[in-house]
Order: C-alpha cells, then sequence, then structure tokens
C-alpha cells in the first residue's frame, strides 16, 4: 500500500460510508511526503467537509497540520500559475476582476447593435447599479464558460460569434490574449502530456460530487506524473450509472462479493429520482482509467441485529438497488422513530418542535451529545432568528442546547458589519430617525462616543418630544428634491435642545424662531454632547460621499469612517478586521481591473457586500455543538441525527434563476450543474448520512385557516416510497402538529405530540379549563407596606383610583408597564396626533382664559413641530383656535377670568398625612377643563382635589368637557363631610396596596 502510493497513476476509493474513507485517506497520509515542507493536497468541495476531515485526520493521527484543502477550482489555477508564471495577467479573468472589466466596456461597445437588449436594461435610474450588477452576472457566467464551455470559449477567440457575448468576450481577452483558463488549460494538457509542468508529489480529491469535464481531462493527465486518489462516496456497489462500462461488466463477474445478481437488479426509485448529479459524476470518471481501486462498502441494515429500523432498510435498498414494488410489506416497529416527518404552521413552531424532540433524544439516548446533530435548511437567514429565539433563551436553562449557526448572511451574523452598512447606506438618503438609531443601538458605536446603553431611552425620547422625524435640515432636504422645510429635522430638533441647555428658565420662550426644549439639565448635558457628536459626524459625510469616485479613492474614505464610529471590544475585533481587508480588496480590484473610471456609493456598497460574502469562512460549522447550517453540497457529513427543516413545496428543490443569456442554462450538457438536481443530490446525501435519526420538517398547515399545505416534491416522493414498501399509513410518518405550542394537544401523554415546556403545559391546562375556572393572577394578601407610604399625596391617591389594577402592578410588584409610543416615528406629521391636539388645545385654552388671544401661539406651536409644515397646518391651527375661544366664552360665563395662586394641602387624616398642590383656581372655583370627551380619571381628579381644598375652605368645584359637539359642565358644590369622605379613600388605597 505504502509503496503503490509512490507511483503515478490513478487510485480510485469508493464507499457507502464516508467515515471508511476518511479512514483510507489517514491511512495514505500517514506515509509522509518526501519534505516536511511540502504540504498534503486534499481537494475538497466545501469548507464544511474541509473541518469534518481535519477532524477525523486530527482523530487518527493526534493531529492534523500542513494539509492545505483548496477547492478544485483554486487547486487548477494553483497549477496554471505553477505551470505557467509568467502569465501574470490569469487574474484579469478572475470573476471579481472580470466584473469591473466588463463594467469598464460596457458603456463603450453599448452603442452597436448587437447590444441593444444590453443598452435598453441599462436605462432608467441609478444606471450605475444596474451596471454594476450585470456586469457581475455577466462576469459569473462567463466564468462558468471558461470551466464548462472551454472549447466555445476558444471559438469566440478565433473570431466566431457575432452575438453581443462573444464580441464582449473578445473585447475582454483583447487586453491578454490567450491568457484565460480555458486556453492555459490547454496548454497545461498538452505540457503534463510531454511532462513539462511541474505536479504536487501527491494529489487526494476527497468527497467531491461533480467535477467540470474541463477537469476531469485534467485529473487524466496529472494522474500520469503523480499520485492521484480520488475518495468517492457512493450510494451503491453495483453499477448505477446510464451506460454499461469495464467497471459494470468486472462487478458482474462477481456477485459473490456483495450478494448481489445482475440479472436482478432493479431500480430503486429514491436513488433514480434523486441521483442524476452522482450519476453523471459516476460516468465522467468512469472515462478515466483507474490504476488501482479500493472499494470498502458495508450494508447498512445488515449492520443491526434484528430488524433494522426504517431508515436503514431504506438504505439498504438504495445500496442494493432494490425496486420500490415490493410485493409484501415490510412492518414498522411502533417504536420506531428513525425517519420523521413533521408538519407545523410556521417556522417558530418548526423550531419549537425540533428543540422538543431534541431533548427527548437527549433523555432517551444519554450519549448522544449535541456535536452528533446537524440541523440544516435551504435558507438560515430566514430561520436564524427565530434559531436565536427558540434555542438561545429557553425558559429552562437545564433545556439549554449549545448550538452554532453556520452560513448566515455576512451582515445577519455580524452586528458590526452591518452597522458599518447602515452608516454608509444612510448618506444618500433621508437620515430617517429610525434609521440613525439603528446605528448608535450597536455597542460599537455607543463605546466610540461615550454612550451608555442606559442612555439611548433617553436620547430617544428626546427625539420624540422635539419631534424629529427625517432629513438633517431644510436644504438637504432640497437637495433631495422635496419641499425645503426646517420642522422635523435634525438640525431644528438639535438646535431646540441646545438652545435649552444654553438659556436660562425664566428666558425658555420662543428665540430667533426656535422653541427652546427644557427637557435637559444637569449631567445629561454630557450626553447630549455625545449624541450631538455623534449625529453630526454622520452628517459631515453626506457631501462628500455623494461624489462618485474610483475604487482606489473609495478606500481611504470607507476606512476613514470605520475608525470614526466604531471601537470594538477584543472579541469584536475579528469582525472590524473582515471589513477592512474587504476595503483592502476594493482597491485591489480597480487595479487589478485597470479601471479608475469614478462610481457613486451604491455601487462601492455593494461589491464591499459581495466582497464580503466572498470571504465567508463557513464559520460555526462542526463547531462541537449542534449545527444549523445551509443545504449545500457535501455538508452531509455523518452524524447521529440529521435533521432538514423548511422542505416546503416552492423552498426545496430550490429554482434555478440563472440570466435568460446563460448559454449553459440554454443548452445543458452532461456534468452541468442544475440547481435543482443538485438539491435532489444534497437531499439524497442527507439520507445516506444519517446514521440513527432522519428528521424532515416543513410548513405544512396554514396559519391562516389550517388548511393542509404541500411538503416538497422530495418528502412527497419519500412518502410514496415508505407507503409502497412499509406496512404503515401516511399517518404514522407525518406528524401534524397544533398551530400553538400550549395546546393541551401537546400535553396529553402522546408519544408523538409532546413539549417539555412547563409554562406552555401551565398555558395549555388554562386553556382546557372554562375561563371562570380559570386560576386567580393574585390570590393571596402582599404583606403591608413600610409607614412611609401613609403619607399620600394627592396626585398618588389620584392615580391609585384611575387605575387600581395598574397602579397595584406597578408601585406594588415593581412591573413597569411600557408606554403606548415607544418606536421612533419616521415621517413628519400629516395630521396632528389626538395626544398632540390635546395638548395644543389645553395649552391655548389656558392662555385664552387668561386673556391671550389665542392665534398669538401660532408661532411657537409650530416651532415645537407637532403641526404638519406648510398651509395645512395653518388649517389645523386655526381650528383649534374656533374650538377654543367657542369653549372658552362657555368657561367664562360661569367663571371668574382671573386665575388665583396654587393652594397647598397639609393635612392629618386618621394615620395618613395627605399632602400637595392644588392649581387651577379661578376666583373661588376650583376649575378643570378637557376640550375633549371625558374620562373617569378627569371626575376622579377633580373629585379627590375637591375634597382636599374643601378640608380647609368649603368652595365649590366646575369640570368642563364635550359630549358629542355640546360643551358639558359638572358641578361640584362644597363638601362639608370632606374629611370622613377622604378617610374611607385612603382606607380603600391601603387595602389597595395589598391586593389589586
Amino acid at each position: 500500500m505504502v509503496s503503490a502510493t509512490r507511483r503515478p497513476g490513478l487510485t480510485l476509493h469508493t464507499s457507502n460510508r464516508l467515515e471508511r474513507l476518511a479512514d483510507q485517506l489517514a491511512e495514505l497520509t500517514a506515509d509522509p511526503l518526501r519534505s516536511p515542507l511540502l504540504p498534503e493536497i486534499v481537494v475538497v468541495q466545501s469548507n464544511g467537509m474541509r473541518r469534518w476531515l481535519e477532524q477525523q485526520i486530527a482523530e487518527r493521527h493526534g493531529i492534523c497540520s500542513n494539509v492545505h484543502f483548496p477547492f478544485p477550482q483554486k487547486f487548477f489555477q494553483d497549477l496554471l500559475q505553477e505551470a505557467f508564471p509568467q502569465a501574470e495577467a490569469t487574474n484579469l479573468f478572475d470573476q471579481e476582476v472580470m466584473t469591473w472589466r466588463i463594467m469598464k466596456d460596457l458603456p463603450r461597445v453599448a452603442t452597436r447593435p448587437e447590444f441593444a437588449a444590453v443598452a435598453n436594461y441599462l436605462r432608467g435610474e441609478r444606471t450605475e447599479l444596474r451596471g454594476y450588477e450585470l456586469a457581475r452576472r455577466i462576469a459569473h457566467v462567463f466564468d462558468q464558460y471558461l470551466v464548462f464551455r472551454p472549447k466555445m470559449i476558444l471559438d469566440w477567440d478565433a473570431g466566431e460569434g457575432k452575438d453581443w457575448q462573444p464580441i464582449l468576450w473578445r473585447q475582454l481577452q483583447q487586453a491578454a490574449p490567450g491568457q484565460h483558463q480555458a486556453a492555459l488549460g490547454l496548454q497545461l494538457i498538452d505540457a503534463l502530456k510531454h511532462k513539462r509542468a511541474p505536479v504536487p508529489e501527491r494529489v487526494s480529491i476527497f468527497g467531491v460530487t461533480t467535477l467540470p469535464p474541463f477537469y476531469i481531462s485534467l485529473i487524466g493527465e496529472i494522474c500520469a506524473l503523480c499520485p492521484v486518489h480520488l475518495f468517492v462516496l457512493e450510494p451503491t456497489p453495483h453499477w448505477w450509472g446510464d451506460i454499461r462500462s469495464k467497471r459494470e461488466k468486472a462487478r458482474a463477474k462477481q456477485p459473490e462479493l456483495f450478494g448481489f445478481d445482475e440479472e436482478e437488479a432493479g431500480d430503486n426509485e429514491l436513488l433514480g429520482a434523486n441521483g442524476k448529479v452522482g450519476r453523471d459524476f459516476l460516468n465522467l470518471i468512469a472515462e478515466l482509467t483507474p490504476a488501482a481501486e479500493h472499494e470498502d462498502f458495508v450494508s447498512p441494515a445488515k449492520a443491526e441485529s434484528g430488524a433494522a429500523p426504517v431508515l436503514l432498510e431504506i438504505q439498504n435498498d438504495i445500496f442494493e438497488l432494490k425496486s420500490g414494488t415490493a410485493k409484501v410489506k415490510r412492518p414498522i416497529a411502533p417504536s420506531d422513530r428513525s425517519l420523521q416527518i413533521h408538519s407545523c404552521h410556521s417556522i417558530v413552531r418548526e423550531l419549537e418542535v425540533l428543540h422538543d424532540h431534541l431533548l427527548d433524544l437527549f433523555q432517551h439516548h444519554p450519549a448522544l451529545k449535541p456535536k452528533d446533530i446537524i440541523v440544516m435548511m435551504p435558507d438560515v437567514s430566514m430561520y436564524a432568528p427565530f434559531i436565536d429565539a427558540v434555542f438561545g433563551v429557553p425558559e429552562n436553562p437545564k433545556y439549554k442546547i449549545p448550538y452554532s449557526v453556520a452560513d448566515r448572511e455576512v451582515r445577519a451574523g455580524s452586528g458590526i458589519i452591518d452597522t458599518y452598512f447602515r452608516s454608509l447606506e444612510i448618506l444618500p438618503g433621508r437620515f430617517m430617525a429610525s434609521e440613525v438609531f439603528a446605528i448608535l443601538e450597536a455597542p460599537a458605536v455607543q463605546r466610540c462616543f461615550g454612550i451608555a446603553p442606559a442612555e439611548m431611552e433617553t436620547i430617544r425620547r428626546w427625539v420624540d418630544e422635539c419631534a424629529i422625524r427625517w432629513g438633517i435640515d431644510a436644504q438637504h432636504r432640497e437637495r433631495l428634491g422635496l419641499p425645503p422645510f426646517a420642522e422635523n429635522s435634525w438640525r431644528y430638533g438639535l438646535d431646540r435642545m441646545l438652545l435649552g441647555c444654553a438659556l436660562r428658565p425664566e428666558n425658555r420662550e420662543l428665540f430667533d424662531g426656535i422653541l427652546p426644549f427644557d427637557e435637559i439639565e444637569g449631567s445629561d448635558m454630557e450626553v447630549l454632547g455625545n449624541f450631538v457628536e455623534f449625529v453630526e459626524r454622520l452628517f459631515s459625510r453626506t457631501a462628500e460621499f455623494s461624489k462618485p469616485r474610483s475604487l482606489s479613492e473609495w478606500q481611504g474614505d470607507l476606512r476613514d469612517t470605520l475608525d470614526a464610529f466604531f471601537e470594538a471590544e477584543e472579541a469584536a475585533q475579528r469582525e472590524l478586521n473582515r471589513l477592512r481587508d474587504a476595503i483592502a480588496a476594493l482597491g485591489e480590484i480597480g487595479a487589478a481591473s485597470h479601471n479608475e473610471s469614478a462610481v457613486p456609493l451604491d455601487v462601492v456598497i455593494a461589491q464591499l457586500g459581495h466582497s464580503l460574502e466572498e470571504s465567508s469562512s463557513g464559520a460555526g460549522f462542526l463547531s462541537g455543538q449542534l449545527t444549523f447550517c445551509a443545504l449545500k453540497p457535501m455538508r452531509s457529513v455523518p452524524s447521529k441525527i440529521i435533521c432538514l427543516l423548511g422542505l416546503n413545496d416552492t423552498a426545496y428543490p430550490r429554482h434555478d434563476r440563472a440570466p435568460g443569456f446563460d448559454l449553459v442554462a440554454q443548452y445543458p450538457k452532461r456534468g452541468d450543474r442544475n440547481i435543482r438536481d443538485v438539491d435532489r443530490e444534497l437531499f439524497l446525501e442527507a439520507l445516506l448520512s444519517a446514521r440513527e435519526v432522519f428528521y424532515l420538517s416543513y410548513v405544512g398547515q396554514s396559519l391562516r385557516d389550517n388548511k393542509p399545505l404541500p411538503p416538497s416534491v422530495l418528502v412527497s416522493e419519500l412518502l410514496d416510497y415508505v407507503a409502497e414498501n412499509f406496512d404503515a399509513p401516511f399517518a404514522e410518518f407525518v406528524i401534524k402538529h397544533p398551530l400553538q405550542a400550549f395546546s393541551p394537544r401537546n400535553f396529553q401523554g402522546n408519544s408523538r405530540l409532546f413539549s417539555y415546556s412547563a409554562d406552555n403545559c401551565a398555558a395549555g391546562i388554562v386553556t382546557e379549563r372554562d375561563r371562570f375556572e380559570a386560576s386567580p393572577f393574585f390570590d393571596q394578601l402582599l404583606s403591608e407596606p413600610d409607614e412611609k407610604w401613609r403619607d399620600v399625596e394627592i396626585a398618588r391617591l389620584v392615580d391609585f383610583f384611575s387605575h387600581p389594577a395598574k397602579f397595584f402592578v406597578r408601585h406594588r410588584l415593581g412591573i413597569d408597564l411600557p408606554r403606548d409610543r415607544e418606536e421612533v416615528e419616521d415621517r413628519e406629521p400629516f395630521a396632528l396626533h389626538p395626544l398632540d391636539r390635546y395638548s395644543i388645545e389645553q395649552q391655548l385654552l389656558g392662555a385664552a382664559l387668561d386673556g391671550i388671544d389665542p392665534e398669538s401661539a401660532l408661532a411657537s406651536v409650530r416651532a415645537s413641530g407637532v403641526l404638519p409644515p406648510g398651509g395645512t397646518g395653518g388649517l389645523i391651527f386655526d381650528e383649534l383656535c374656533a374650538n377654543v375661544t367657542t369653549f372658552a366664552d362657555a368657561i367664562r360665563q360661569q367663571v371668574a377670568v382671573q386665575a388665583q395662586p396654587a393652594t397647598i394641602v397639609r393635612a392629618e387624616i386618621g394615620d395618613f398625612t395627605l399632602s400637595g398642590r392644588i392649581d387651577r383656581i379661578r376666583g373661588e372655583i376650583l376649575l378643570h377643563y378637557r376640550l375633549t370627551k371625558l374620562k373617569t380619571k378627569d371626575f376622579v381628579r377633580i373629585w379627590i382635589e375637591h375634597l382636599a381644598r374643601n378640608l380647609a375652605e368649603q368652595k365649590p368645584a366646575l369640570l368642563f368637557g364635550k359630549e358629542g359637539e355640546e360643551i358639558a359642565g359638572y358641578e361640584f358644590p362644597p363638601m362639608k363631610n370632606a374629611r370622613e369622605i377622604l378617610t374611607d379613600l385612603l382606607t380603600i388605597y391601603w387595602g389597595g396596596l395589598r391586593q389589586p
């Protein structure tokens, strides 16, 4: 074996178990290369496979070092570079560089008649970004042509083809004729044939499921000069390709090896439906001539003692190429849970059900560990927030399952990267208040500007009360092509805050058209200073970043923005470094493509995002925890438990969205990549890689009306196969879960529907009872409060009787109920908010009763930012003034105009001390008014204040409000027994502190 590894030639290693192939690779690499400085080359198809192999080799050798795991394209590009070091121009055909070369050349060639369709696409708004995205798609297609259609590219080089694609290609290759991969690949094949090209001492290709025919040809030549080991995962030891070959005939002559008779071979439906990619690859490598073959197949069912679980039976059917038309259906044990299919109402329910079933597996299989489980889905970005919600914060710490999420979109997986992009994307926009706060909420930004997380709510309140909505100032709005009004802009609101800090309290009137905001004082001034520094630094970039420039010129400003806004902890430095690397790559791309054209910010943002996505390393995969990841080729490494989520009818297999000009998609050939065929192959890999449980889940019930929704066709085909071959009804395999996690059905001792959530169990019990039998919210008295609660302010007593339960929850239980208006508003007012209307009316009404014309308050009301801008706000204000004047006239008929000083009350009432300040006294009358419909709390407030006032002097009170369009007045006569009534109220208050 050792000596054989030194001889040139192709050695084919096949098995239906990836672990067995890993054993053979480990045995191979145990024989060291001649030089310890030379790396072992193992070509893989994904980062996930690289990580798994590193772990496997380390387990067997104690260490995995100096092993390089290039992807196929990188491996062959390295060979080209070694063979033709003088061909430095090959990077001109790198996909990223080619994008910018195409973007540079498109405007020059788009005027030709052949480019009419391209020119039509580039018309319209944001032409630069459209041009970039089109160039990127063209570059991707050309990159595929170089690999999958090298002959067509060479024909184009020779002048064939009159369509726009060959014309554009010839324009590109003029910069470096014959220096692209297709041409150099042919030269490499010739050099290999004549032994003029250097090759590695040994090459292993592990777990690759497909290779372009061009690469297969190169492998055929490389193995003539060095040993090449091809490790192929095959589902069956029997020939299952479309053509007969020597290898197939050799197998037919040795049926005793596997207990298989060639004449009795059938076609397994699952393998036939999902194995096209593997069959094509099998046929391509069959054209090579292996110098040696090492087969190590294991029958899945024979590894079990007794009756095999249904999962292993299905795997064994594929292994033996059994047809799915069994005359006698096989029984399935009632306890067999090796194949599970779950139908849920939503993504959240999919994850809740998965969490409960994983907990159940951990309970019944103590040896099971989180690292033994892989959960895959078509779109990780769609599931990631719900994964964190369900698995990240379980209700009971003992149910915490360590997990990692791989394959997140770069922005979704990194708060710093996402915030950096937000800080760029906001610059050409409207500067919505919510967008600014989305940037400031990042811990790295807060740290940079000295803003504590606890201060954010205060800043948010300032912005809301100063009515800041969008726009830097009036000039900024005008540059956006919008009306240049100043109200509700950032500058207008910040001026209000700063002026409020600068002026003395007695001078805080309208100043130069600005209404000072007087809510900021003391240490809050430092918070305001830090906040102003943040927004001004953000504003300062708008003008500079609005100018198009070259990629190399963009580098400096992008780097400065990163340094100006982010101060990360050591743990987050990696994300900052990723951004710095991506920014540095912009200059490299610009230099390599010789494209110094000026491009706008949106194009740079798009390129930066693509660069970061390309550099994603697949972190989080096989990290020793439960792994959530995307369905990608060779991601289905062997695991005890493999779970596939999101297998919905329209979600998987995915639809191929190739552009209409993609000639590979239009004229497919054997070995081409087709996304639907690849997805089927991934499903087959997952099915065959699951060692104990294969768990499938999909959204199979409508949230709206509970109607059934079909699963993926892959699930349907699997169910059909089970129905044809096993004695089990459909319902045995598809478990339909209830809409809610707290459904009583989950807590009835059913082995199929269950939950480990105690909270959901309690909720389920409540839903089963009659609502009158539900457990009371509060079932025992609290202890008496401290004696300080006997010092009662009038306002607190009013607060208590206005809403006793709310008062109890907030003040005695310490539960702070949120404000009604928490979200930052982004739109300037187009109508007057009801709360603002009430506030203005009350303000104008008080002024009117003091003899001040309400019309005189227009400037200050408009300066507050609550009125709609322009004439609309004026019309609304006129309406308010008319309402106020009518209401004030009605009050004047019964109440003296002159306001009296406030009355200070302090009285001992039994064991209580009642104190407070009573305003709104005009003449002898306590006057309350609301220019709207009166509420219970209005009567409560005037009644308690009236009683408190009557402790010292027996005077009347009046309450005015609206009933429909009419003005209603309520009179409260002088009270001789005010003390007795207040005694009763205070007794009720004291009892209400112990129970609601």
